[in-house]
């Protein structure tokens, strides 16, 4: 007769003298998720293939493979200016084929009586053009067009144009052109920078971009079971920003139980505090967050990907940690569009993320709320506020899900109460939910959660039959310290 005990890989019927020790490591499972992030945007040509998402070795990897210029290329370069070792997979898409370039420029006119040089903004990218005494416009714009070319990375294509026009072709087609901004001299004469006396410069800001790419939703479909912590992109149109709510849902997409990737979606809107609010009503969606940057020079995409690599820091840290404080190294807004505290506070309450500049013009992330403002009856509801809430969680059910994987696959399920020999491969729903209580406080010693004598004095394990065990987990998420109040009470004596 065999014993209680289970040896794997012996067998019970050995008669042979001998030692025979198996090696089990069912109860040394020590590993975490893979921490990954996804910049899903435009390419324009290179190596890489559409809808496909492979892992990006870098800048210059990014320009291989997607094109210099390319969204792409320029997420990839402003993230790891953040992030220099988290890992990151790029899904370039193609541009739509009915989609426009937003085209833009700069009407230069005039003789120039000095010389110097022209700064020049295409976004936050700096063009020097020098000017000679005695340079006419058509001179100056054809330097323009050279020095624009011979700007690395340049989201745009140049040419001259009529009426001494520098014309300006946004590289990938679509609606995020027309969020690149124009400026001449940004940082004026404190800063060194003014036009040569003689020269006139106008702007023509971006327009006409039309059609994002339409084929969004089926490109996700197709990315397999590969988990991403946070999916940075450039889009706000409605169109996208549903195919990827529907991607990451709680109840059918990559958050449902069934499906358990999880995932979390960062991007930037250009607009004014007028717009954004607007915008922010319209939205409410638990696994994404949006940050409103007015009339930053810097691009949303460039704003996306920082805000994204300072979240992967963090998250890496401890999820719980409240993603403020913490700096990008895009241009500021004009002192004019930069949102007030009574702005900011209206913004937080319309799913709009907040962020403040300094007196050095440093911007600094202040609060990343997601977009879900009220539940399934419309009412307001503000469980999912902050983006912690959502990484933490993420964090903790794939936690539980390893520790419970490594202490019960391949168990026998009996009901609760049966005596269990020693070493046999069997448990109760009782012991399940015991073994979850345990994870549970090991969780808040990492500080994810708290009140671990709450969770265990309320978890309920049933044994529902057929080999089903379903938990009722009491979460109890650790909170952010957003706000100390204090009332300075004073006497005179």
């Amino acid at each position: 007769m065999s014993g209680s005990i289970t040896v794997p890989g012996y067998s019970d019927s050995n008669r042979v003298p001998g030692f025979y020790f198996s090696l089990d490591n069912s109860k040394a499972n020590t590993a975490t998720v893979t921490r990954r992030v996804l910049i899903m945007a435009q390419m324009i040509s290179g190596t890489g293939t559409p809808g496909v998402a492979t892992i990006s070795a870098g800048y210059s990897d990014a320009v291989a493979k997607y094109g210099a210029g390319s969204q792409c290329a320029a997420m990839v370069k402003a993230y790891r200016s953040i992030d220099t070792t988290g890992e990151v997979w790029v899904l370039p898409l193609s541009d739509d084929t009915s989609a426009q370039p937003a085209t833009g420029g700069f009407v230069i006119s005039g003789t120039a009586t000095e010389a110097g040089t022209l700064p020049l903004y295409i976004g936050d990218q700096l063009v020097s053009v020098g000017v000679s005494a005695g340079d006419t416009a058509a001179t100056v714009i054809a330097s323009a067009v050279t020095a624009v070319g011979n700007v690395a990375g340049i989201p745009v294509n140049a040419s001259a144009g009529p009426s001494s026009n520098l014309l300006l072709t946004a590289k990938n087609k679509g609606m995020a052109g027309n969020d690149v901004l124009l400026g001449v001299a940004l940082l004026g004469p404190a800063g060194g920078q003014s036009v040569p006396a003689g020269l006139t410069v106008t702007t023509n800001a971006f327009a006409g971009g039309t059609t994002n790419p339409t084929n969004i939703a089926d490109v996700l479909a197709d990315q397999g079971e590969r988990i991403y912590d946070l999916i940075l992109h450039p889009y706000t149109d409605t169109g996208s920003l549903t195919a990827l709510k529907e991607w990451l849902s709680t109840s059918t997409g990559r958050w449902a139980a069934m499906v358990q990737l999880y995932g979390h979606a960062i991007t930037a809107y250009r607009g004014t505090f007028g717009q954004a609010t607007a915008f922010g009503i319209t939205l409410n969606d638990e696994h994404a967050t949006i940050m409103p940057i007015a009339d930053s020079p810097s691009s949303p995409l460039i704003w996306a990907a920082q805000i994204g690599a300072q979240v992967a820091v963090s998250m890496r840290t401890n999820p719980a940690l409240p993603v403020t404080g913490v700096s990008l190294t895009v241009l500021p807004p004009t002192d004019a569009n930069r949102f007030t505290l009574t702005e900011r506070n209206s913004l937080l309450y319309d799913g709009m993320s907040t962020f403040t500049v300094d007196d050095s013009g440093t911007v600094t992330l202040e609060r990343l709320v997601t977009t879900y403002q009220t539940d399934s009856a419309g009412l307001p509801d503000n469980s999912y506020l902050d983006i912690e809430t959502l990484l933490t969680a993420e964090i903790c059910l794939q936690d539980m899900r390893i520790f419970l994987g490594s202490q019960f696959t391949g168990s026998i399920l009996v009901a609760d109460g049966t005596k269990i020999g020693a070493g046999m491969k069997a448990t109760t729903a009782a012991l399940i939910g015991k073994a979850c209580a345990s994870r549970y406080r090991y969780q808040c010693t990492q500080l994810w959660c708290q009140n671990a004598d709450t969770f265990a004095a309320n978890i309920v394990a049933e044994n529902i039959g057929g080999g089903v065990v379903k938990l009722l987990m009491p979460y109890d998420f650790a909170n952010q310290l957003w706000v100390i109040a204090g009332n300075a009470q004073f006497v005179k004596s």
